[in-house]
């Protein structure tokens, strides 16, 4: 919660103040962890491990293991049951069985070479590397099998770690049956997936993200006109709560695809349609509130007490308000005040939303042209995919006669992990002969996740970072639990929570509590020593170097080659959308308008795959591309996105006899969009001036018929539409825009 926010509850009386801090926290909870994924995640991984542990005890005490066979199996235990919760997770019943099932076989397959290859240093190195390798290429045969090609990998890494000999193998696999059962039970009855459910959370957390947008417009039409840099920090922190929505949206709309998601009585176009007009209702006043913090004092302050009182949930308040703002609206119009429209547009936008709220738990109506449902964005472990998912067809920068350049992407960070761990395991040798595997773990996880090369140094950086500020908590935090079971126990448990809870959102602060974990496991094994871990963190550091040392050499996979695919495939489906807009404003039918919603989330989906790869970019200079440039683009192919889903809503609630010329600019608008895909990154299109003001002219009051008026929303995102990609093509948004006369 932002300060200016904490100081605006000062006023209530307590008992109210406590309350509106609550529901403002639970908001930023919902809208930071949509359907509350990560939450799930590491409380699944907490309980998992934390009954594990005895479970395996008292198999341990059933089959009379000798105490040194009953800690290790035990641990190998924990382990098994820790990654299997995270595979468990967003799986479907028959998946679930599917995976546990073969969990104890993926365990044996890295086991049972790690054991031949005890006492064979040399064998042992080569082992460590096809595991490495194979551990990565199976993933190309599904999502299934990146956890089959983990668990193998940790069976390799475990025997390594252990010493394991061949009188100790079959307890190690049955401790692998006995964690995979108690997982698969713990999931199909604690934490059994239910689609509905997450569905209801995520909606929750939708709604909660545009109250989280109504905070940060709030602050932002508190902050003084003069600070130029707490101005652009608060238009940062509104479009970063945007974007929280529009994922919220398509995990809501990938969840709805599922079986059992949608409720009895429900329909999943309806919802999206419902979605969609609340988007678009937050989207208008963010849109409004950034175009009003240059208005009048008076009419931004009662804007910003509208937006206060929506994101407090005092929503019969933030309503009055609204209706109050407009009426100032309307007095600043008649006075000839040119901050009337924005002022009015947050008032609008506010008893929309406010409206869609009220009805979130109600159905939606049936939607009379509804078609098969089909979803834009493709679930991945309960989760939206990640960035490689959107650099898996990018072809990597590799010489012509380099053979990584022509396979798949799975085939090639195969390879590459393979050179980085055999790298690794060299200079972890040089540094320590026993603590080597330290440094092959930070090789392996640095390709974990990542698609390009810039996303791999980031990681590595990161991981590395995390070791660091890890190591200095660990020991103390060592130092104060040696000695106290309950409290070793309590402070491994916390941070299993959190190393999964913050795995998505920080990986730096989920390596601080893996260090943490790893400090918390040598005191139990009696081994703990600040040198010891000073010894992790340069073997990580050599590990992470490697990684991104190979990333950055061999078949590297470029930012910027990732960045011009996304871009190409937002432009692809932004002219799809225009085209269908075209098509159904020459030919309205119901079911165009659900194909144009469908199109909408599609682009939608597109803009977050675009968002996705240019963080490097934004964040940093290293390519020596200008991340002021890059956000600025970024920013203005987000706003024609935005006004790209007004205008498909807008043409829906448009008079048929009035779309003539609407079908017209948005053909015309679809070229241009072509236009701007044929050009390079950062470059400007000339060929998309002609379209663009041709589009306009289409708009122009025609002598005969029904003319389109400038006051028309559809005209307006239309006009609007034509003068963000202007700017796209860099050219000059009031030529493309300027009225020409009439031929008679």
């Amino acid at each position: 919660m932002s300060t200016l926010s904490a100081g605006r509850h000062a006023g209530e009386r307590p008992p109210e103040r406590v309350r509106l801090l609550v529901l403002e926290l639970l908001d930023r909870l919902r809208a930071s962890d949509p359907g509350l994924g990560r939450m799930r995640q590491g409380l699944s991984a907490v309980v998992c491990v934390g009954t594990a542990l005895p479970v395996q005890l008292g198999v341990g005490r059933l089959l009379d293991y000798p105490s040194q066979i009953s800690f290790a199996v035990t641990m190998f235990g924990a382990v098994v049951a820790m990654l299997g919760s995270n595979a468990l997770i967003g799986a479907e019943r028959r998946a679930r069985v599917r995976l546990a099932a073969c969990f104890p076989i993926a365990v044996a397959v890295g086991l049972v070479p790690a054991t031949l290859a005890e006492g064979r240093d040399a064998l042992k190195i080569v082992g460590f590397t096809v595991a490495l390798f194979l551990a990565v290429w199976v993933r190309r045969f599904g999502f299934d099998w990146f956890f089959y090609g983990f668990m193998a990998w940790m069976g390799f890494f475990f025997a390594t770690f252990l010493q394991v000999t061949w009188s100790l193998v079959p307890h190690l696999i049955v401790a692998a049956v006995v964690s995979s059962a108690w997982v698969l039970l713990l999931m199909s009855t604690v934490f059994r997936g239910d689609p509905g459910a997450v569905l209801r959370s995520t909606l929750a957390a939708f709604f909660a993200s545009g109250r989280s947008v109504a905070r940060e417009c709030a602050d932002l039409l508190e902050v003084a006109p003069d600070d130029v840099r707490r101005r652009r920090r608060a238009f940062r922190a509104v479009s970063r709560r945007q974007a929280s929505m529009a994922e919220a949206g398509l995990l809501a709309d990938a969840w709805s695809a599922e079986r059992g998601g949608v409720p009895e009585g429900w329909s999943a176009t309806a919802l999206r349609r419902r979605l969609l007009e609340t988007h678009q209702a937050v989207e208008r006043f963010a849109a409004a509130s950034r175009n009003l913090v240059d208005g009048p004092p008076a009419l931004a302050q009662e804007a910003r007490r509208t937006l206060d009182h929506v994101a407090r949930r005092r929503d019969h308040a933030a309503f009055v308000a609204a209706q109050r703002l407009r009426r100032a609206a309307d007095a600043d119009r008649e006075r000839g005040g040119e901050y009337w429209w924005p002022a009015r547009f947050v008032a609008l936008g506010v008893q929309e939303f406010l409206a869609f709220d009220s009805a979130a738990d109600r159905p939606p109506e049936v939607d009379p042209g509804e078609v098969e449902f089909e979803t834009a964005s493709t679930l991945v472990f309960g989760g939206l995919a990640g960035s490689p998912a959107v650099a898996r067809d990018v072809r990597a920068r590799a010489g012509r006669y380099n053979p990584l350049a022509r396979v798949s992407m799975t085939t090639r960070q195969a390879v590459q992990v393979a050179i980085a761990g055999a790298l690794a395991i060299a200079l972890g040798l040089a540094l320590s002969p026993t603590r080597y595997y330290w440094a092959v773990i930070a090789a392996f996880v640095t390709f974990t996740g990542t698609g390009t090369r810039l996303e791999t140094f980031r990681k590595g950086v990161a991981r590395v970072v995390g070791t660091l500020v890890g190591l200095g908590i660990a020991i103390v935090l060592a130092h104060v639990t040696a000695g106290h079971p309950v409290l070793v126990f309590t402070a491994i448990l916390v941070s299993i929570f959190f190393a999964f809870y913050l795995m998505k959102a920080s990986y730096t602060l989920a390596t601080l509590f893996i260090t943490v974990l790893l400090g918390q496991l040598y005191t139990v094994l009696g081994t703990f020593s600040d040198g010891l871990l000073a010894l992790r963190l340069g073997e990580t550091a050599l590990g992470a170097g490697a990684g991104v040392l190979v990333a950055l050499l061999f078949a590297p996979l470029s930012t910027r080659d990732t960045v011009v695919a996304a871009r190409n495939a937002l432009f692809d489906a932004m002219a799809d959308l225009l085209d269908g807009a075209a098509r159904y404003a020459d030919s309205p039918t119901p079911a165009g308008a659900v194909r144009l919603d469908s199109r909408s989330r599609v682009l939608d989906d597109r803009a977050r795959g675009l968002s996705l790869v240019t963080q490097p970019l934004t964040r940093s200079s290293l390519v020596g591309h200008s991340s002021r440039s890059t956000r600025i683009r970024l920013s203005r192919i987000v706003a024609a996105v935005h006004q790209c889903r007004a205008l498909a809503l807008d043409l829906q609630s448009q008079p048929a006899h009035l779309l003539g010329q609407s079908a017209a600019a948005c053909a015309l608008l679809a070229d241009a969009v072509r236009s701007l895909r044929a050009q390079g990154l950062g470059e400007g299109a000339p060929e998309a001036v002609d379209p663009l003001t041709r589009s306009s002219r289409a708009l122009l009051p025609e002598r005969d018929g029904d003319p389109m008026r400038d006051d028309d929303p559809v005209v307006r995102h239309l006009h609007h539409l034509a003068a963000t990609l202007a700017q796209l093509a860099e050219a000059d948004p009031a030529t493309v825009l300027a009225p020409q006369p009439h031929r008679t």
